[in-house]
C-alpha cells in the first residue's frame, strides 16, 4: 500500500462522501480470486494490473496509459454541450482525468466501477482524490458500495434531451475480468434509454389530443372524486384482484364469481366487457389511455362500476360512463392551478395524488390496489405475452379475437409460467420488467400470478385462480359500501373556484396566443439585427431582455404551460438540438431565434385552437352551472 496516496484519497473522500469513507474502513477485505498489482509505466504513471488464473492483464495499458483514451477521444469527434459520458472502470483514473479535460464542462459524467475490491486497491495505490474535488456533474457508482443508487443517477444524468449524444468508455480489460457485471450494467443502461424513448413517444402520441380530452373532461372532474378517498380503505388482509384482458382470461373468468364480496376486484378497461358479460361486476375499473376507443365501453352495465381515471383520457369512455369517477393527477397545469387555489382556501393540500404507473393500465391498477391498503395482489389475465397467438381475451375488441402472425419479427421469446417459452413484444416486456421491479421494491406485498398462462413474472407466486381465491379470499368485506360513502372533490366553495377558472379559460388562452405572437416579433427582430453588417450590442441586449420576459411568462403561466403540454410532438424535434451550441455567439443567437420562432408560432396556433375547444366545453358548462346554482357573475 502507498500510505500517503491512500491517506490523501481517504481525506478527499471523507470530505465529499463521508459515509463511503466509513464503509471502506468497515467492510472487511474479502478473499479475492484475483490479485491487483501496482507498478510504473514507461511514462512514469502508476498503473494497475490484475493477475487472474495465471494471466496478467493491464487495466489501462502497459506502456502509455493515456494512448488508449486519446484514440477514443479522437474517434468521438466533436462532443456536444451537455453530452452524458458513461465511463466503465475507474482503474488508475488517468482516462477519467483526460476525458474530463476534453469534454465540455456541462457534460454529466457517470462512472461505474464493477469491483469494490479493485476500487479499494486503486484507492491504496493511485491518486484518485481529483474525483472527490470536482465541481462539475460527476456521479460515481461502485458495486457493493452504492450500486443501489444506479437508477437515480441514470435519471439525474441521462434524459431524453441528451441521450442522443451519450458517449460510453469501457476501460481496458474490464469486460474480460468482470463480464457479468459489465453486461448487467450495459443492459440497465440500454433499458433506461429504451424507457426514455418509449415514455417520450407515449407523451408525443397523446399530447396532440391531451388538450382536447382535458377540456372536455374537466366538467367530470368538477362532479368527481379523488383517489385520495380510496387510500387505505382496505384492511391489509383483504386481497385486490387485478383483472386484465390477456388471452388466458377466457379460461378462468368464471372463477372470479367466488371472490365477489371477499376481495376488491379492479378491472382494466379492456377487461370490463368480458367481466360484465360473465355476470361479474368489479368494484372499480381503471383507464389511462388518451386514445382508448369507445367500443370497449358500450355495455349497459358499464356505469355500475366506478371509474378510476384522469382528465387526459379519451372523451368517448367518459361519455358512456355515467357512474362515479375517481381522479388521479394528470399533469395538467390548469387542473393543478384550480386545486392549488382550492387547497389554499381550505388550508390543506387538495392536489390530486399521483399514481405510480409503468405505462399500462394493468400496472396502474396494481399501484392502485397497493394504494388502497392491501398486502396481497392477485393478477388475472396478465399474460404479457401472446398466449394462444392472441393479444387479448375474446369479447374485448371483438367477440372472437383473431390469431396474429407469430412470424412477425417484432415478437420474441421470454420465459413462460409453465417453464417453457412464450412469445411477447416490446411493450409487454416493458410492463413485465415494471412488475418485477415493483414486486421487489414493495417487498411487503404478496403478488400472486393466477393468470394461468403467459409470461413468467419473477417474484410472484404462481398458482391457479381457484387456489388463490381459496387461500386469500377468506373474509367477507363490503368494498362497495366504502366506495359508495366517499366524498366529492369539490364542495360549494371549491365549485365556485373551478367554475371561475373554467369561465375565464378562453380569455386566458387568447392572452397566451397574444403573448406568443409578441415574442415571435421579438425573435424576428433579433434575426434582423444579427444579419446587419453593423451589429449594435445595445440593440441585441434590449431585444434579449424583451424575449426573456416573454419566455418567463411562458414558463410561469399555468395556461401557457397547458398549451405547451400539447406541443410535445414539436418539442421532440427541438429538444435534443437545443444543446448543440454554435462556436460563434451570433450564430448561436440565430439558432436560438429560429427555434424560438418555431416554438412561439406553434404556441400561438395551439392557444387559438384550444381557446375554441374551451369555448365549446368548459366556458358554457361554467355559465350554465353558475346560472343553475345562483352564483353572482
Amino acid at each position: 500500500m502507498n500510505k500517503p496516496v491512500y491517506e490523501k484519497n481517504m481525506d478527499a473522500l471523507n470530505r465529499k462522501y463521508p459515509a463511503w469513507a466509513q464503509r471502506i474502513k468497515n467492510i472487511k477485505k474479502k478473499k479475492r480470486n484475483f490479485d491487483v498489482i501496482a507498478e510504473k509505466s514507461i511514462m512514469g504513471d502508476t498503473i494497475l494490473k490484475v493477475a487472474l488464473n495465471g494471466k496478467e492483464r493491464y487495466l489501462c495499458g502497459k506502456y502509455a496509459p493515456s494512448a488508449v483514451v486519446e484514440k477514443w477521444l479522437s474517434e468521438q469527434g466533436k462532443i456536444e454541450e451537455y453530452s452524458p459520458m458513461v465511463i466503465i472502470g475507474i482503474s488508475n483514473g488517468i482516462h477519467i482525468q483526460r476525458i474530463m479535460e476534453a469534454v465540455p464542462k456541462t457534460s454529466n459524467i457517470l462512472i461505474y466501477e464493477p469491483s469494490f475490491e479493485l476500487f479499494r486497491r486503486a484507492m491504496e495505490e493511485v491518486d484518485l482524490s481529483f474525483l472527490y474535488q470536482l465541481d462539475i456533474p460527476v456521479g460515481i457508482i461502485v458495486d457493493d458500495l452504492n450500486d443501489y443508487e444506479l437508477d437515480m443517477y441514470f435519471k439525474l444524468m441521462i434524459s431524453y434531451d441528451n441521450m442522443i449524444s451519450l458517449k460510453c468508455y469501457l476501460s481496458g480489460n474490464y469486460a474480460g475480468l468482470f463480464p457479468e457485471k459489465v453486461e448487467e450494467f450495459t443492459k440497465k443502461l440500454r433499458e433506461h434509454i429504451k424507457a426514455l424513448d418509449v415514455n417520450w413517444n407515449t407523451l408525443v402520441r397523446y399530447t396532440d389530443v391531451k388538450a382536447n380530452n382535458t377540456f372536455y373532461n374537466l366538467p367530470y372532474l368538477y362532479e368527481g372524486y379523488t383517489i385520495e378517498e380510496l387510500q387505505g380503505i382496505l384492511p391489509k388482509e383483504i386481497p385486490v384482484i387485478i383483472v386484465s384482458a390477456g388471452p388466458s382470461l377466457n379460461h378462468n373468468i368464471t372463477e372470479l364469481k367466488k371472490a365477489v364480496g371477499k376481495a376488491c376486484i379492479i378491472a382494466t378497461d379492456t377487461a370490463m366487457k368480458p367481466l360484465l358479460n360473465a355476470g361479474i361486476v368489479p368494484n372499480l375499473f381503471v383507464i389511462i389511455d388518451g386514445l382508448k376507443p369507445g367500443i370497449l365501453f358500450q355495455h349497459k352495465e358499464i356505469s355500475k362500476v366506478p371509474m378510476v381515471t384522469m382528465t387526459g383520457v379519451s372523451v368517448e369512455p367518459m361519455k358512456y360512463h355515467k357512474g362515479k369517477k375517481f381522479f388521479y393527477y394528470s399533469g395538467c397545469p390548469l387542473e393543478h392551478k384550480i386545486l392549488f387555489e382550492l387547497g389554499e382556501k381550505e388550508g390543506r393540500s387538495r392536489i390530486l395524488p399521483c399514481l405510480v404507473t409503468g405505462g399500462s393500465v394493468a400496472t396502474s391498477a396494481y399501484s392502485l390496489g397497493v394504494y388502497m391498503g392491501t398486502e396481497t395482489v392477485i393478477l388475472v389475465g396478465q399474460d404479457l405475452a401472446l398466449t394462444e397467438n392472441r393479444t387479448h381475451a375474446d369479447g374485448t375488441f371483438q367477440e372472437k379475437m383473431d390469431e396474429i402472425d407469430v412470424e412477425d419479427p417484432q415478437y420474441f421469446e421470454v420465459e413462460s409460467v409453465d417453464g417453457g417459452k412464450v412469445l411477447t413484444r416490446v411493450d409487454f416486456k416493458l410492463y413485465l420488467d415494471w412488475f418485477e421491479k415493483y414486486i421487489k421494491l414493495w417487498g411487503h406485498i404478496t403478488t400472486v400470478d393466477a393468470t394461468e398462462g403467459g409470461a413468467l413474472i419473477h417474484g410472484s407466486k404462481i398458482m391457479t385462480l381457484k387456489k388463490a381465491i381459496q387461500k386469500y379470499c377468506r373474509k367477507e368485506y363490503n368494498v362497495k359500501w366504502h366506495i359508495d360513502h366517499t366524498k366529492r372533490l369539490f364542495g360549494k366553495a371549491g365549485k365556485e373556484i373551478a367554475l371561475n377558472y373554467f369561465e375565464d379559460s378562453e380569455k386566458k388562452l387568447k392572452e397566451v396566443g397574444k403573448k406568443a405572437r409578441e415574442g415571435l416579433r421579438y425573435y424576428k427582430k433579433l434575426e434582423t439585427i444579427l444579419k446587419k453588417s453593423q451589429i449594435s450590442e445595445s440593440e441585441i441586449q434590449n431585444i434579449l431582455v424583451k424575449i426573456k420576459k416573454v419566455n418567463n411568462y411562458m414558463e410561469g403561466d399555468y395556461m401557457a404551460e397547458t398549451v405547451t403540454d400539447s406541443l410535445m410532438g414539436l418539442e421532440s424535434v427541438l429538444r435534443p438540438s437545443i444543446y448543440r451550441m454554435q462556436k460563434e455567439r451570433n450564430n448561436e443567437l440565430l439558432d436560438i431565434a429560429e427555434q424560438g420562432k418555431v416554438m412561439l408560432f406553434a404556441i400561438s396556433v395551439g392557444a387559438d385552437e384550444i381557446a375554441s375547444i374551451a369555448h365549446e366545453t368548459v366556458v358554457p358548462f361554467a355559465k350554465k352551472q353558475k346560472m343553475k346554482q345562483g352564483y353572482k357573475p
